[in-house]
């Protein structure tokens, strides 16, 4: 069963006033619709599925300490703070977290959640404490690949916050293996090519899958970067996290196989590539189904020293 919201209008203007400038992108309807509370939005989605498989790879959350990284709007924040007594949420975006304050009072959530917005994390890192979980859902592939060196040590400071047995938990971040940017332009190839490519960025541009957005600040092949259109692969995150003392869950038995997936009604190609996935490479390697899948999806890392 689906699960819909009824937000005010207040709440629906202050997403269109977020997304201000971007009406000529091509997925514009989809990202106001997304933001909302329908039945294929993302907060239908992540009540009815993120949780339940979070509470398969980690259990239940409700005695935790709970950092929902790159909150953004509050979609996530919701799924969480409906299941967890304390959520701390923290984006660099000011209208983000503005609007995730207005969503979390509408669902009368808002005594749950602690909201944080700061430039860099680290200005802040000092007031969170650490943490059971973290969720970073559709966040790192915002970060530049340009800014060297940027993800792997925002990954390592959310890694170093953790408390032993905690767990960092990657989802909806599209995957760089695959050669179509599925998230950003719908374009073929711009994964492949370098971060940044000016080659990539002139094409997103003639084709009318980007432009330069002056509400962003960010101009040229970094502000096509910042939209998403470069993923991460999950040798990469483990790249990122050298050094530290880790298990992928996913790759464990009993947890190598998403609830989602088996979901009636889920898109039966993707079953299917699920199923061979698993079979021919997933129970033989230990590689998890999400290291070659679309996007990393419900990617569970657990530390286990220190």
């Amino acid at each position: 069963m689906s699960y819909t919201f009824d937000y005010s209008r207040e709440f629906k203007n202050s997403i269109v006033e977020l997304h201000r400038g971007k009406e000529a992108l091509p997925f514009y309807e989809r990202y106001i619709d997304d933001h909302l509370g329908g039945p294929n939005s993302r907060l239908s989605n992540f009540v009815r599925y993120l949780y339940s498989e979070i509470r398969h790879h980690c259990g239940e959350l409700s005695s935790q300490r709970v950092l929902d990284f790159g909150c953004g709007t509050g979609a996530t924040t919701v799924a969480l703070a409906m299941h967890c007594s304390r959520v701390v949420a923290f984006d660099i975006d000011e209208g983000s977290i503005a609007a995730c304050e207005k969503r979390l009072i509408e669902h009368h959530l808002i005594d749950k959640v602690h909201l944080l917005c700061a430039a860099d994390f680290e200005d802040v890192i000092g007031k969170v404490g650490t943490f059971d979980f973290i969720l970073l859902n559709g966040v790192i592939e915002h970060i530049a690949l340009s800014k060297i060196g940027l993800r792997k040590k925002i990954l390592q400071i959310l890694f170093d916050i953790l408390n032993l047995k905690g767990v960092l938990y990657i989802n909806k971040t599209p995957n760089r293996l695959w050669p179509i940017d599925r998230h950003t332009t719908g374009l073929w190839w711009i994964p492949w090519t370098r971060p940044g490519s000016m080659w990539a960025y002139s094409k997103a541009v003639r084709m009318g899958k980007h432009f330069d957005n002056p509400e962003t600040h960010s101009y040229g092949p970094l502000g096509l970067e910042e939209r998403g259109a470069w993923g991460v692969t999950f040798f990469e995150i483990k790249k990122y996290l050298s050094g530290k003392s880790f298990e992928i869950i996913n790759s464990l038995r009993g947890h190598d196989r998403h609830l989602s997936y088996t979901q009636k009604g889920e898109n039966f190609q993707r079953r299917i590539f699920d199923f061979l996935v698993y079979y021919f490479l997933t129970r033989w390697s230990r590689i998890p189904i999400t290291a070659v899948a679309p996007f990393i999806t419900h990617l569970a890392i657990r530390k286990i020293g220190r």
